[in-house]
């Protein structure tokens, strides 16, 4: 047990020594034990480390010492060159190849072991243009849809946009892309969204690991009811397992499996996370797009890929709010907004030994911002006796008290106060604004309809280098809404948006044009159909338009149905405002036959095909149709 620590003492300086760019005391080091070239990091070997941290020197000294250039890590293969190029290390790149260092392109099977796309994701322009200018493939379709030209845009890297579309024009008319099929990793979830869907788990070859993580939990709680993985990108894949309330432990106990499958931060843990909800959280069949239901789940999850994805120490006592520094709630029925990783009860599972390892069991516990700001102030063991005291590791609950004074704001009040009357408008257009730019232009008298009670404005914010689109949006639709009767839960209500291409108008005097200012007309009506029939907007549903929409509609499109998305920048999906959750809807023009392939429903199916068109996002109005 001593050599085991004393091995991993030194591989934790060997790390450190690596990050901080200190060759002295690494070549020091090594005098001690030659070993440390096989040490291994989140990342890879000692080499993968030093390129991700663009120490060149030590780089240098690595391969001098005899270690392979083109070593390959156990999880991806990939090859020390290929963490300089996700970092972006442009000069060490050059460095590293002109040492012999080979680029990878062939036989990629996700974006994610696309050099191309790694360097598009590191937002390096300079590091496209050498990887183009040295073979990378620009037209390779991932899962038939997503290419690198599709991947810039997405992550608005308009000048690597440009030197794909560039390098595209010069391909041979006759070129047919590469693709890879859907099977080998279907992404049925629109990454930007921040309530990401599950679906049952396919089968793939999985560590021997996991059942026995998995025979432990069963032991001890239960049967699994469920088990779901994330269908998003991320460096390891995490599944997520549900075991059912029982006699003896009268909750759900939530956790993972997959976290375990490599060591994480300075100190290589191994780490799994759980968590326990009451047993009237979930009734019945499960609506996986329910945010009020799958926030836990999502949490589960993504506190088990940040330390992998972000190279971070899981630290018990870490807090880690919602939304960073916006603190928002995590539901519309509670209070709660933020996640501390801490250690399980003693009832419950702490360490699993595993094939030699060590696998350490966090508990994730929901708490208020009030809460959080106690520990920042008074540190987290003074908040954790707090919690023990109060008992709220026994299971979670969404509308406990907080065990440290609360603003009257946060105050979970049972009920929460409800006013009768409530504007939105303020919330709404600077929740537009900070992601978008401020208003430019505001148009009103949209309607061919007037009530005095309904005021709806179309509204304008110029492109951005950030944006390179005009954004236009509702607001008045979540306004000045009537409380009849008094409510016991929050109500939802809408905004609309839509987005138009950069050669929309040529001045601004055009938009007073009904050929340029139809899409602010068009919302408006469908917003007013919605509020003044009380509807309910759904993302990601497709519907049927009539009135005065539809006349707007087929008067400047071949189209007649329109399909609700949430928009692909999280931050304006959707705001808590009092009693009212106000719900942004971005509106994408789609055909008949489009609609009957979404059966009103699968919406994100139908965004799937659209964006093979680039229509998915910014508003194409001649398009054929996808289906």
């Amino acid at each position: 047990m001593q050599e085991n620590k004393t091995e991993e003492n030194l591989t934790v300086k060997v790390n450190k020594a690596i990050r901080n760019g200190d060759l002295a005391t690494l070549q020091q080091l090594y005098n001690q034990n030659e070993e440390i070239f096989h040490a291994y990091t989140p990342v890879g070997t000692v080499l993968h480390l030093a390129a991700e941290y663009n120490q060149s020197a030590i780089v240098k000294w690595l391969i001098e010492m005899g270690m392979d250039i083109d070593i390959e890590d156990k999880n991806y293969g990939h090859t020390p060159i290929r963490n300089a190029i996700s970092e972006g290390h442009v000069d060490l790149f050059k460095e590293m190849f002109q040492l012999g260092a080979k680029i990878y392109f062939e036989n990629p099977k996700h974006p994610h072991q696309d050099p191309l796309f790694g360097a598009i994701l590191a937002g390096s322009k300079e590091m496209a243009q050498l990887l183009i200018d040295h073979g990378a493939d620009t037209t390779i379709l991932y899962f038939e849809r997503k290419d690198a030209e599709l991947m810039a845009k997405e992550q608005n890297q308009t000048e690597i946009l440009a030197l794909i579309q560039a390098h595209n024009a010069t391909l041979p008319d006759d070129h047919v892309p590469r693709t890879t099929p859907k099977e080998v990793y279907d992404e049925e979830e629109d990454y930007e969204d921040e309530e990401e869907d599950y679906e049952e788990e396919e089968e793939y070859e999985e560590p021997s690991s996991h059942a026995v993580i998995r025979a432990a939990f069963e032991e001890m709680y239960g049967p699994i009811q469920t088990t779901y993985y994330q269908n998003f990108p991320s460096e390891v894949p995490i599944q997520a397992h549900i075991i059912a309330p029982s006699t003896k432990h009268p909750y759900y106990v939530l956790f993972t499996t997959g976290m375990s499958d490599r060591a994480v931060g300075y100190n290589l843990l191994y780490v799994e996370n759980m968590m326990k909800v009451p047993a009237g959280w979930l009734d019945g069949d499960v609506d996986w797009t329910d945010r009020e239901k799958i926030w836990p789940i999502n949490w589960l999850v993504k506190l088990a890929c940040i330390p992998h994805d972000e190279s971070v120490q899981p630290n018990r006592g870490v807090i880690v709010p919602n939304k960073g520094e916006l603190v928002h709630p995590y539901g519309i029925e509670t209070h709660l907004s933020c996640m501390l990783i801490s250690t399980p009860t003693d009832s419950d599972i702490q360490r699993l030994s595993i094939e030699g390892e060590d696998i350490r069991i966090d508990e994730l516990v929901p708490i208020y911002k009030a809460e959080w700001q106690y520990a920042e102030a008074n540190g987290y063991a003074a908040l954790q006796e707090k919690l023990t005291a109060a008992q709220v590791q026994e299971v979670i609950d969404f509308q406990r008290p907080s065990v440290v004074d609360m603003s009257a704001s946060e105050v979970p009040s049972k009920p929460i106060k409800k006013l009768k009357k409530l504007s939105n408008s303020e919330t709404i257009r600077q929740t537009f604004e900070k992601e978008y730019g401020p208003i430019a232009l505001q148009f009103t008298g949209l309607l061919e309809e007037s009530d005095p009670a309904i005021q709806i404005s179309g509204n304008i914010i110029y492109p951005t280098k950030k944006h390179p689109y005009y954004v236009v949006c509702t607001l008045g639709v979540s306004n000045d809404l009537s409380i009849k009767e008094p409510h016991t839960h929050v109500i939802r209500v809408n905004e609309m948006m839509m987005k138009l291409p950069l050669n929309w108008v040529a001045s601004e005097e055009e938009w007073t044009l009904p050929e340029k200012n139809w899409p602010l007309r068009l919302m408006a009506e469908y917003g007013y159909h919605v509020r003044k029939n009380e509807l309910k907007v759904k993302s990601y549903t497709t519907f049927p338009v009539e009135g005065q929409v539809a006349a707007i509609l087929s008067e400047y499109t071949e189209m007649d149905h329109l399909l609700a998305r949430k928009p692909r920048e999280k931050d304006v999906s959707g705001e808590v405002n009092e009693m009212f959750f106000i719900s942004i809807n971005q509106l994408i023009p789609i055909y008949e036959s489009e609609m009957n392939y979404a059966e009103g429903i699968y919406g994100v199916d139908l965004i799937h095909c659209l964006e093979k068109q680039q229509a998915d996002n910014v508003l194409v109005v001649n398009r054929p149709p996808s289906i």
